[in-house]
């Protein structure tokens, strides 16, 4: 056949123009048809699409390889439809079009009698080494609908190969922050015949020697919740199932908190999650460049005052908040650690927490009022905060008239409801409400013009995940729960301006761009180890999560909390200085939890713990420190890197509080800068004082429950650092 080039020209999704002639290429993208092969190929990947089999190999320039890549949809009806199993498979012509970030598109259309048409959306970049695929069913299908879209279907242990990989790894990414769930770097060769390896949104495929990888995630998040599930046998991937519409009906999975399956997807055009799909010598670099790929289509929001510091009442008083305790906690701010240091850009925030309503309305006016007239010598002013969950109901009464709405809608209106008209059991104990439901949005409207008119300039909004559940959603336009989370989302974000910091508490992970802020984890407290709640917990989010920060939204490390009489609050010093250090490399954002009013032992711990202005230094550069190692299953990896102005900050960790530890890094796994120099001096950021210059490697002592910030710099480590990413 002879061969077929296409020229790209600017143009909408459906509809466009197009010209063709021999071997012509536009940017460095080609397509061309020779006999029964279609090739789209980019300056970093090439890509065959066989139309005798209906699957496409992927093949990109460092080696790694994905081979009989197809797709699929389980239409409503009961129908299953394959791309290998259709008869044609063509280019078209009609569907050609300049991208977002100097992409292109193209579309293979699936045909075969009888069967409904089925197309590929085929989205390649000019200069990165990822592309996406959309597939899309036509209108007769469409008007019928699908709650299980297969956007990437790989099966055989030769499907997904990497040039180097000789011991790969998947990594489970949470759905949310709920439940102390955790990422899990997950061993190929630990996953048994039939176990099912599962993921939300995204996983990376990657050997931590060598840290090749292949990176798989949706980018699109408007519709569906996105699984992906593997299969292993004898330490190789056999399958891999990257499909939209997850849910968890049978208990099998939970991480949705989905309790009915996932809604059915119809009308005139249904698509299936737009997924990402990316081969690194870094898998490091996979993941930031799939975050940067989700801000690209989604950006995340912004707050000109910059990364947030403060003070938040729940772990120091939960329930037992009061007006004396919180002005006490604010003039401690004020008086004592302020003057020290514990203060950014001229803003430190008093947040209450859940239980403000201990407070009367006279108390609580009158405490913003006296929050809102302290100011310190420096001129830094103190701003109010506070707390709200607007899709989730905490009482049994449903016969209570919603807020907001005039005494026309009771909360048993605005409960979300399975198909049979029940109503959706609790999660954490509260009530899911559906967000499209007008009595919902009466209510919202009602809070945040209330929380606006008192003064409270950051708000907290908490069991965001209840908005997303599935359900029969008043507007019927809604089909999904993330449809529903999205709309009611998005009135949040439209009607509060940008006049509160919004920091989302739990919530999922997808979509982004409607908080300023997103906890990386669930409750996090002072206790450098021992499971749930503990620094190490945290990190655990960072070590495989510290990619969304500035990408999805600010990453919230959760409140610093010291003192015993808090909860779960550091023991020691050096227990507090660690959980301050887990804040500083997680983006900077410190929220002290401490029992501030009235705990000599909270008092004088926050003295000690945050008196050091170059750790807050350091804190006020809003790094995100990377994981050196990736290697560690559901545990937090113990040494995180950033750049810094003269080379690298090293973080590193002892998560046991009861034995030292040396924790021995080689320089190659670092930088190759600092590998090939001759000496490496190294600096304790905290106390300023110099070591011996190391060679090689280096190896921190580290005292139960310690940490320690450094800074590795050499000649020529200080032009790398300078270039290394976050």
């Amino acid at each position: 056949m002879k061969s077929i080039c296409l020229v790209i020209k600017l143009a909408a999704f459906v509809g466009f123009s197009l010209g063709c002639a021999e071997e012509i290429a536009m940017a460095q993208l080609t397509s061309s048809v020779h006999g029964s092969e279609i090739t789209l190929q980019s300056p970093q990947v090439r890509i065959v699409y066989h139309a005798t089999t209906g699957k496409m190999d992927a093949t990109w320039r460092n080696g790694s390889k994905l081979s009989g890549v197809e797709s699929g949809v389980q239409l409503a009806n009961g129908q299953s439809l394959l791309t290998s199993g259709y008869a044609a498979h063509r280019l078209e012509e009609q569907r050609i079009r300049t991208g977002e970030n100097g992409e292109h598109a193209f579309t293979i259309t699936s045909t075969s009698p009888g069967k409904p048409t089925l197309l590929q959306h085929i989205f390649l970049s000019e200069h990165a080494p990822w592309f996406s695929i959309v597939a899309e069913l036509d209108p007769d299908a469409s008007a019928i609908g699908t709650r299980h879209f297969d956007a990437v279907i790989l099966n055989g242990k030769d499907a997904i190969q990497l040039p180097h990989g000789t011991d790969l790894r998947l990594l489970h990414v949470p759905f949310d922050n709920d439940m102390w769930f955790r990422y899990k770097s997950e061993p190929v060769s630990q996953i048994k015949a039939n176990e099912l390896f599962a993921s939300e949104e995204v996983t990376a495929i990657y050997d931590n020697t060598t840290r090749e990888a292949i990176v798989l995630g949706s980018i699109d998040h408007t519709t569906w919740k996105t699984a992906i599930e593997a299969h292993a046998d004898e330490g190789a991937i056999t399958s891999l199932n990257v499909y939209g519409g997850i849910s968890s009906p049978t208990g099998v999975r939970t991480d949705t908190h989905d309790t009915v399956p996932h809604g059915v997807v119809h009308g005139n055009r249904v698509i299936s999650p737009r997924i990402f799909i990316g081969a690194y010598s870094d898998w490091r670099d996979g993941l930031e460049a799939y975050g940067e790929a989700n801000a690209q289509l989604q950006p995340p929001l912004r707050w000109a005052g910059g990364v947030p510091m403060g003070w938040n009442s729940w772990a120091a008083y939960a329930e037992k908040i009061d007006y004396q305790r919180y002005l006490g906690a604010a003039k401690f701010l004020h008086d004592a650690l302020a003057p020290q240091g514990f203060t950014r850009n001229k803003v430190l925030y008093v947040n209450l927490d859940a239980f403000w309503s201990r407070l009367d309305a006279v108390q609580l006016a009158d405490a913003v009022e006296n929050i809102k007239a302290m100011h310190t010598e420096d001129g830094t002013r103190f701003e109010p905060g506070i707390y709200w969950t607007p899709f989730a109901y905490w009482s049994d009464d449903l016969d209570a008239w919603v807020e907001g709405t005039g005494m026309k809608y009771r909360y048993r209106d605005i409960l979300l409801k399975a198909p049979d008209g029940s109503y959706l059991p609790k999660v954490d104990g509260g009530r899911p409400i559906d967000p499209s439901h007008p009595g919902t949005k009466a209510r919202t409207s009602y809070f945040l013009k209330k929380f606006q008119e008192m003064g409270f300039s950051y708000l907290k909004l908490d069991f965001l995940s209840h908005g997303a559940l599935e359900g029969v959603h008043y507007d019927p336009k809604i089909q999904t729960g993330i449809q529903a989370y999205n709309q009611g989302m998005k009135q949040i974000v439209d009607e509060n301006a940008n006049r509160m910091f919004l920091s989302l508490s739990i919530a999922p992970l997808f979509p982004s761009g409607y908080g300023h802020a997103r906890r990386l984890s669930c409750d996090t407290k002072g206790h450098i180890g021992g499971g749930d709640q503990s620094t190490e917990y945290m990190l655990n989010s960072l070590t495989y999560g510290w990619w969304t920060n500035k990408n999805l939204y600010i990453a919230d490390p959760d409140h610093v909390v010291l003192g015993e009489k808090a909860d779960q609050g550091a023991r020691s010093v050096e227990e507090g200085k660690s959980r301050l250090l887990s804040a500083i490399i997680t983006s900077g954002m410190i929220l002290d939890s401490s029992r501030l009013a009235d705990d000599p032992q909270g008092r004088e711990l926050a003295q000690k713990v945050y008196n050091n202005r170059n750790l807050f230094a350091v804190a006020n550069e809003g790094k995100t420190f990377r994981p050196i190692e990736g290697d560690t299953g559901d545990k937090a990896t113990a040494a995180f890197i950033a750049a810094s102005s003269r080379g690298f900050y090293l973080a590193a960790f002892n998560y046991d509080d009861t034995k030292p530890q040396d924790v021995t890094i080689s320089f190659d796994r670092i930088a190759s800068s600092l590998a090939k120099a001759s000496s490496v001096n190294v600096t304790d950021v905290e106390t300023g004082q110099k070591s011996d210059p190391a060679h090689g490697t280096i190896t921190i002592h580290l005292q139960p429950a310690q940490s320690k910030l450094l800074e590795l710099d050499s000649d020529s480590a200080i032009n790398a650092g300078t270039h290394t990413r976050h």
